[in-house]
């Protein structure tokens, strides 16, 4: 993950998809941006969480390592497993 040019994406060309389905770990992730929102989306084949995140909070992300520290926590505190049919 390139934080550098996530952040580019959003705020020179305005990325719906600024990620989409990119391996982290044993999960997918994909990063949207929403208008004056980030939704930060986590998945795999069990479940999923997501949380959402103003852009400006985003935006003063410094490190890959703090980015990598929020997804940790959303994938920690928001993970829904699937009921299955």
């Amino acid at each position: 993950m390139n934080l550098k040019e996530m952040k580019k994406d959003i705020v020179e060309y305005d990325l719906y998809h600024v990620v989409d389905g990119v391996p982290y770990g044993d999960y997918q992730l994909s990063i949207l941006n929403e208008g004056d929102k980030i939704i930060i989306v986590v998945y795999d084949n069990w479940g999923s969480a997501a949380y959402v995140m103003d852009k400006e909070d985003f935006l003063n992300i410094k490190t890959t390592e703090e980015l990598e520290r929020h997804i940790n926590s959303i994938i920690y505190y928001n993970y829904i497993e699937h009921e299955g049919e």
